[in-house]
């Protein structure tokens, strides 16, 4: 197995990969360039020692050795860091395991070269990781969604939306334990029902704080964006 550390000085922390591909870990590191993100320059460390505690993006190649242990064993001592997991090949695992496990983005790489680099680049741009921390505070007795600027007046619905997958371990949750969990304060008829709701707050949220903070996890649920929303 490849295993590299990029360092890009004090800040950010470094970024660790878990690759058993040369040719993936090429990817990575023309998609994590200077031209692209705002890293500056960095050297590449090779070792196994490096403290997990102080890393803010891991890279893990889907279906290597116990993929998910390492997922599990970062969550250990870092909720933080941003996981994401690389898909090349069929597996028997599915990204629904993946989040489960800790997971922020199960991205299923395609098979051209410039596509795969090109699929690499936008979900870093876009991932919480390439933005400066947003911290949202949600206020379950006033039904707000507040930054340090701005406040979001939310429904009761909306606010149980986002107060049960706040809950929820590692944010993730399926349907029907979502539909469970609401079910003594909130009537949804079908699963269609819910999944409007999630997307109005969705948009909500978006327009109101520039963020996607619910997304959805294919064949399973939602999860909430990490790090993002405290009480």
């Amino acid at each position: 197995m490849l295993f590299s550390i990029y360092r890009t000085g004090i800040s950010p922390p470094p970024v660790i990969s878990f690759v058993q591909s040369e040719a993936l870990l090429n990817h990575l590191e023309e998609a994590i360039s200077p031209d692209i993100m705002p890293l500056g320059a960095f050297n590449r460390i090779t070792g196994t020692d490096d403290d997990l505690n102080g890393v803010k993006a891991v890279f893990i190649e889907a279906g290597i050795h116990d993929s998910l242990g390492l997922i599990k064993q970062v969550r250990t001592v870092n909720q933080g860091a941003c996981i994401f997991v690389l898909v090349t090949r069929p597996s028997a695992l599915s990204s629904v395991d993946y989040h489960i496990s800790g997971a922020d983005y199960c991205i299923k790489l395609p098979g051209n070269v410039q596509d795969k680099t090109n699929l690499l680049v936008r979900t870093l741009e876009e991932s919480r990781w390439n933005h400066p921390p947003l911290q949202l505070r949600l206020d379950r007795t006033k039904l707000r969604l507040c930054s340090a600027t701005i406040t979001l007046e939310l429904t009761h619905t909306e606010m149980m939306i986002i107060d049960t997958l706040l809950s929820a371990p590692h944010h993730v949750m399926g349907y029907e334990h979502i539909l469970k969990a609401l079910a003594s304060t909130i009537a949804f008829h079908d699963l269609r029902a819910l999944e409007k709701a999630i997307s109005r707050l969705r948009t909500k949220i978006k327009n109101a704080h520039h963020l996607k903070l619910i997304f959805s996890v294919r064949s399973f649920g939602y999860r909430l964006r990490r790090s993002s929303v405290c009480w």
